[in-house]
């Protein structure tokens, strides 16, 4: 507001230094030119109904001669201050409307209207910094779920967009550099009600300094961020930054799941790929000879985990980026867009290609051409932009890898539960046959997209009914948050995945598993079933009625009701 203040008195000076000044001149005229009263005798206008006269006449209202008629002397000075004062009004109200056209002063203005919707957020809120497929992913999921979002991103295009998508919520966005500290503060990273910050700008420096900016304004906020490369990623933690996301590492990890442990690697995708993410098909990726079109990053990650696993590999760039110096021995040089390219490459004899360049227009010509080439392929390409995931899913490719969404569902599986990463290094080191049966019942409990993964810890703050319970030595099993608290005999469309007390964790804990003080339950399930199983938590007759099968009012008349019943047979005994 401060800023909006200067600007304003800055840029109307002028017109306001000229509106006062002619007031002020036919406010003097009214006093010194005489008039003549009711009584034939001479009077002068005091100074307050002098500018009382030119108040009306000024603005053009024309209220009439008060309080007696006018000298001919006082009406040709009224004449000229109508004439003077509304040029100089007119003078005023143009250079305001400039003002308020002016991009500067819009710019501010919403800056300030931002601040305040900012500072009235009484509720725990995200900051999500860059408004790409990540961001956007992240910022419509929250505030599906009814958790407040801030936005920052530095393209005013990007942040346009955001104003007229319907988010179901109001998301401030503030299109402002993210590197600066001052805009950090701008957007609430120093509010009480800031839970954390998500860095996921297409910039591993960017990040990297949001990261480090958040953590020394707001050691309290947890930290998101994004990092494409090993060294910023090692940087970033060391510096305490709560939860770093490296795409390339994650790709790795499932590539390596999915040729060694199919289920492992449809569950840990299903659940960890965002509300939009669909169950993988059966159809996982073979080990024969595979082909690597693009040895950036991702491509040496990718490149050293298939080796790794004993895989053969035929590598094809063009070699002209500055990681690409060294490519390994047998590899082919070119774009792979051409079929002389991949015929040297031997794509007639290959059963895996993976198109993996920078450019989406490439990655699919890629495919394309090797389809063409070897129609029994295995054909996975890396989505650079989620504006082309149409034509990607028009290409009907086998696997398609979509580092924003890996980003976003990560980060969404972190803030909905901080178990979710312990539950997923626990199952990989599982059988794969623990993954399909976790599968087939996941896959009964909802229609409405993935499941979506929670927490629940057994305290008196986030579970008191089950902790009153405890409290009086009642035996409380897993089983009972489970069931559907209107009818005990259905079952919660919902799956226990873990079970922690203290530095002990069980996968898929048994349902008479006897639940105790401080216990944290991982569970999956729709969000439609959220509710029921906050019943089970909070109230007492929902818990009571879910274990017993009694169902007794708990309202006032009622309680007084069985007080006096329970005192009457008292005195009949």
């Amino acid at each position: 507001m401060n800023a909006v203040l200067f600007l304003f008195f800055q840029r109307m000076r002028l017109p306001l230094i000229t509106l006062i000044t002619a007031y002020a001149v036919a406010t003097v005229g009214f006093t010194l030119i005489p008039g003549v009263d009711d009584q034939g005798e001479p009077w002068r206008m005091s100074v307050f109904e002098a500018f009382y006269v030119v108040s009306y006449t000024g603005s053009t209202i024309g209220f009439g001669e008060v309080p007696y008629e006018f000298s001919q002397a006082q009406r040709l000075w009224t004449i000229a201050s109508i004439y003077l004062t509304v040029f100089a009004w007119l003078f005023g109200i143009g250079s305001i409307i400039a003002l308020l056209q002016d991009p500067t002063c819009r710019q501010v203005i919403e800056r300030a209207r931002l601040q305040r919707g900012v500072r009235r957020i009484n509720e725990p809120f995200y900051i999500v910094c860059g408004y790409g497929d990540a961001g956007a992913l992240l910022t419509g999921t929250l505030s599906s779920r009814h958790q407040r979002v801030v936005v920052i991103d530095s393209d005013r295009q990007r942040i346009d967009r955001l104003t007229v998508e319907d988010l179901g919520a109001s998301v401030p966005a503030f299109c402002m550099d993210a590197r600066e500290p001052a805009h950090l503060i701008e957007a609430g990273l120093r509010s009480r009600w800031c839970a954390g910050v998500l860095a996921v700008t297409g910039s591993d420096q960017t990040n990297l300094k949001i990261a480090i900016t958040s953590k020394l304004l707001n050691h309290k906020a947890a930290v998101y961020a994004r990092a494409d490369r090993r060294a910023t990623a090692d940087n970033m933690r060391s510096f305490g930054t709560d939860h770093v996301l490296e795409p390339g590492v994650e790709f790795c990890r499932r590539l390596r799941l999915a040729l060694t442990a199919a289920d492992a690697f449809r569950l840990h995708h299903w659940l960890s790929s965002g509300p939009h993410a669909s169950l993988p098909g059966t159809q996982m990726p073979p080990r024969g000879r595979w082909i690597l079109c693009g040895y950036n990053p991702l491509g040496q990650a990718l490149h050293q985990t298939l080796e790794s696993l004993g895989v053969d590999v035929t590598v094809i760039d063009s070699g002209t980026e500055k990681e690409n110096n060294l490519l390994p021995p047998g590899s082919v040089l070119g774009r792979g867009t051409e079929a002389p390219t991949l015929e040297e490459a031997g794509i007639r004899s290959a059963a895996a290609i993976l198109a993996l360049t920078r450019d989406d227009a490439d990655n699919l010509s890629i495919l394309v051409t090797a389809r063409e080439l070897n129609p029994k392929l295995f054909l996975a390409a890396r989505e650079n932009t989620g504006a082309n995931h149409l034509l990607y899913e028009a290409a009907e490719l086998d696997f398609i890898g979509r580092p924003s969404l890996v980003v976003a569902g990560s980060i969404l599986s972190q803030i909905s539960s901080p178990l979710f990463q312990t539950f997923i290094d626990l199952i990989e080191a599982e059988e794969n046959e623990v993954s399909a049966r976790l599968l087939q019942r996941l896959g009964h409990t909802t229609d409405e997209g993935p499941p979506q993964v929670r927490t629940v810890r057994i305290s008196h703050r986030r579970s008191p009914a089950v902790s009153r319970a405890l409290d009086h030595g009642e035996t409380v099993l897993l089983e009972a948050l489970c069931r559907d608290p209107r009818h005990r005999q259905a079952l919660l469309p919902v799956v226990p995945l873990l079970l922690q007390r203290g530095d002990e964790s069980w996968l898929c804990p048994e349902p008479d598993t006897a639940l105790e003080s401080g216990d944290r339950i991982l569970f999956a399930g729709p969000p439609s079933a959220g509710p029921q199983l906050d019943k089970l938590l909070f109230m007492d007759r929902a818990l009571r009625y879910v274990r017993t099968g009694e169902d007794h009012p708990e309202g006032w008349l009622w309680r007084r009701y069985r007080d006096h019943q329970n005192s009457s047979r008292s005195r009949v005994q």
